[in-house]
């Protein structure tokens, strides 16, 4: 198993310095749940190269229940509305998060330590998740969420004031004033170990020979942070910019695993007395960093998936040594896919994908109407959905469907151009269309919008030149992996189709506790403890 041993070095004994935990791993009670996110991972990608794992990713995979068939059943695939789906059990529509940009960022909550940065909290998101319900039976339920994005952290767990940090583009993990006006003391002690110094100059080399990866070393549309297509690739040797670009280096998932562990030593998660059961949520963000700079199918993210698997052996090994596996509940899962690669696509019957961008069609209509009358009304493209200040058109006179049904026709259009819904179109759309659902599992109800439009499978929004992307209702970005592991669950593989809004509700009956509204997901009946 590889064992990340710059996290070793720098935590030195985040195992040794626990208390074991006086729990029995034959006591049958929950003690602690664990979500963890890998940020872009599909389905696929983690049984691609099933026979090569040998930490964490094996150990799920063979003891977990594995649904191979799991979905982000909505249509904006980005990393906000992903993450509100997992702990809440709602669709987007419904945790008001349908975009990343109306997700976590609040210029009201500036970071700790990093004034420059974008400030973030969870203002946007609506209702409660796992977090609230598991407070309401018992008040003295600990948690814990960290990420390297701010975003990831955050939406999971709502809008609870819990232990919540991210990481810091400046080169340390932080938090926002929503939760708190200074870092605990095992926070600050962590960052002081500055890891960003130990990395800078460092080379990310292939962990196993270069003959035994099947992928080419470069495929066209790829480039890295350092500006190469081939391995070796290195961080930047300046610590300002080694701080930002390590983000996109398998480190920075060693770095977020250390601090949760730490961060679940110092707490104490799953070893409190009085049988309350914890939460600890890890988002790990770097396979979304990989892909999106080299594609899906690129060596560097077999390369950094076999990394990733070795650090979550070395985390789940680490972990169990306060927390017993068997008063423990796992959940394996991603935010969303992603497409390929629009410049490797092969031709075929269907269109060739494409990087499309309709947002000069939107900004020459937002201009007209903000010239005709000196307002902005707030018209934008955003990953598919173009949104309006509908009440401020209406006080103009401008009448909103009439307003929709134009700049419809007129992307309907555009060659890479799929699908296109109006709110009256979208109304009347035939229930057994997945793409209207979607979009409508998307749309909050208070959300002012004039259309929304899906482009050809396999293109992606965005006028990059290089690397992959995410963000459509098609399968590639929908379809994620979702495994259940420990809590006496029965190993087995589940081949239907199931979707990320039923964790919540099947962690909730694991745990024995009812849900405090009404949601969209459901218990999975194949998760359940294993008869003893």
């Amino acid at each position: 198993m590889l064992v990340p041993a710059l996290a070793v070095m720098l935590a030195g004994a985040v195992v040794s310095g626990a208390r074991v935990s006086d729990v029995s791993s034959a006591d049958s009670t929950p003690r602690l749940v664990v979500l963890l996110v890998v940020d872009q991972l599909r389905p696929d990608e983690l049984l691609r190269y099933r026979t090569e794992w040998t930490g964490g990713f094996k150990r799920l995979l063979d003891q977990g229940v594995v649904f191979t068939r799991g979905q982000q059943d909505h249509a904006i695939t980005q990393t906000g509305p992903g993450h509100s789906t997992l702990l809440s059990g709602r669709y987007p529509a419904h945790t008001g998060i349908p975009t990343n940009a109306l997700g976590a960022p609040d210029s009201l909550a500036t970071l700790i330590g990093d004034p420059t940065a974008v400030g973030a909290s969870p203002r946007h998101f609506t209702g409660t998740t796992l977090v609230d319900w598991m407070i309401a039976r018992d008040s003295a339920t600990r948690v814990l969420s960290v990420s390297m994005k701010d975003r990831g952290a955050i939406l999971p767990v709502g809008r609870s004031r819990e232990q919540v940090y991210w990481w810091s583009k400046l080169g340390f993990f932080t938090t926002s004033r929503y939760y708190r006006d200074t870092l605990p003391s095992w926070v600050q002690a962590w960052n002081a170990r500055a890891p960003v110094r130990h990395l800078a100059g460092r080379s990310w080399d292939l962990l196993k020979p270069a003959a035994t990866y099947p992928e080419p070393d470069s495929l066209p549309g790829e480039q890295g942070p350092d500006g190469r297509a081939t391995f070796p690739h290195r961080l930047a040797t300046d610590l300002t910019a080694a701080g930002s670009q390590v983000t996109h280096f398998p480190w920075m998932d060693s770095l977020t695993l250390d601090l949760a562990l730490t961060g679940a030593a110092r707490l104490e998660l799953g070893t409190g007395s009085g049988g309350r059961t914890d939460l600890l949520s890890v988002s790990l963000s770097t396979v979304d960093e990989v892909g999106h700079d080299y594609g899906p199918d690129s060596r560097e993210m077999h390369d950094m998936l076999l990394r990733l698997d070795g650090y979550l052996g070395w985390f789940l090994d680490s972990l169990a040594a306060t927390v017993p596996a068997g008063n423990t509940i796992f959940v394996l899962t991603a935010d969303h896919g992603v497409q390929p690669i629009p410049e490797q696509a092969v031709a075929g019957a269907g269109p060739m994908p494409v990087r499309a961008w309709p947002g000069p069609i939107v900004s020459a209509l937002a201009g007209a109407l903000r010239e005709r009358w000196q307002t902005d009304f707030g018209i934008r493209f955003d990953f598919g959905v173009v949104t309006a200040d509908v009440a401020a058109l209406q006080a103009r006179g401008v009448d909103p469907d009439s307003l929709s049904r134009l700049l419809a026709r007129q992307l309907a259009r555009e060659p890479y151009v799929e699908r296109v819904y109006t709110p009256s179109s979208l109304a009347v759309a035939s229930a057994t269309d997945p793409l209207a659902a979607r979009w409508r599992h998307t749309l909050p109800a208070g959300l002012g919008w004039l259309v929304t439009v899906t482009a050809h499978e396999g293109s992606s929004w965005g006028t990059w030149t290089t690397g992959a992307d995410h963000g459509s209702p098609w399968p590639a970005d929908v379809e994620i992996p979702i495994v259940f592991w420990g809590g006496g669950t029965r190993p087995q593989t589940v081949t239907a189709p199931v979707r990320s809004v039923d964790i919540a509700p099947t962690l909730a009956r694991l745990l024995g506790i009812r849900p405090t509204e009404p949601l969209d997901g459901v218990p999975l009946p194949e998760v359940g403890r294993a008869p003893r």
